[in-house]
């Protein structure tokens, strides 16, 4: 359940580049470096994590399986459908909003509940799908492109979500929430939505700018700030909503650092 909820929406971002000209061509834009969704759309959310563990604090995890899912698949739906860029875009942000959201809600019970024993196989199989999508999203992403289409991969996708959606509903199991007694943290929401809002926008201007563009580097810049700011926040907060105490040893820091490294990276098309 955990890997159908997780690994399209993971393998389709990094498919989407040799899909979007494909995208934006599709979906009629007036100038061709328009991109729907695939370069604001996609990381208008960033933030998405820290509202995912805000909410899995309060409300019943399991229950909201069956909250996440259905949206999830209303997503994928609205965009393999998308008559128009809008609906994609729209389409698009749900998905990585309830991709966000259903990590929290789905892999903590996965690794949390099942005998230790099944740990190391739990944890081998999770990453290998995980990463696994992410590295295998270009490879698909040309295939698909090499038909002119982009629509199957994203009914695919779509047909995925469903399925884990009925796995959800198969397995049903309730669970109370993580901790009630969690503080609720709007200050840690705002800097984590404005920061990655602003940083991703910079970034994804990049493409098309130079980076002292100060429509790229500002932006770019502020979000940096923003994360940084987060982060001494929460780490000297009495009672904060981000462990990151916990996290600053070893093996986090370079899990970070290694999936950071091995993130695909956008390749400038020269004519």
């Amino acid at each position: 359940m955990v890997v159908l909820f997780l690994v399209p929406y993971l393998g389709l971002s990094s498919a989407l580049q040799p899909l979007t000209p494909i995208i934006a061509g599709a979906a009629a834009y007036e100038r061709a470096g328009d991109q729907p969704g695939v370069g604001h759309g996609q990381r208008r959310l960033r933030g998405r994590h820290v509202l995912a563990v805000q909410v899995a604090q309060h409300l019943p995890q399991r229950r909201m399986l069956l909250v996440y899912g259905p949206l999830l698949v209303i997503g994928s739906v609205l965009a393999a459908a998308a008559a128009d860029p809008a609906m994609f875009i729209a389409g698009h942000v749900l998905q990585g909003l309830c991709t966000s959201l259903l990590l929290i809600a789905a892999a903590p019970p996965l690794f949390l509940g099942y005998p230790a024993a099944r740990l190391r196989w739990s944890a081998m199989i999770m990453n290998m799908c995980l990463f696994g999508a992410v590295t295998a999203g270009p490879l698909i992403g040309g295939a698909q492109a090499s038909f002119h289409a982009w629509r199957p991969l994203f009914w695919i996708v779509a047909g995925i979500a469903a399925a884990g959606l009925a796995m959800s509903l198969l397995t049903f199991q309730d669970a109370p929430p993580a901790d009630r007694a969690a503080p609720r943290d709007p200050a840690a929401l705002g800097l984590a939505a404005a920061g990655s809002v602003a940083a991703f926008w910079g970034a994804s201007e990049l493409t098309t700018h130079r980076f002292l563009d100060p429509v790229a580097v500002v932006p770019l810049l502020a979000g940096l700030a923003l994360i940084i700011g987060l982060w001494v926040y929460q780490y000297h907060a009495p009672r904060p909503l981000l462990t990151l105490r916990s996290l600053a040893s070893t093996i986090p820091v370079t899990g970070v650092v290694v999936a950071i490294c091995a993130a695909p990276r956008p390749r400038r098309r020269w004519d």
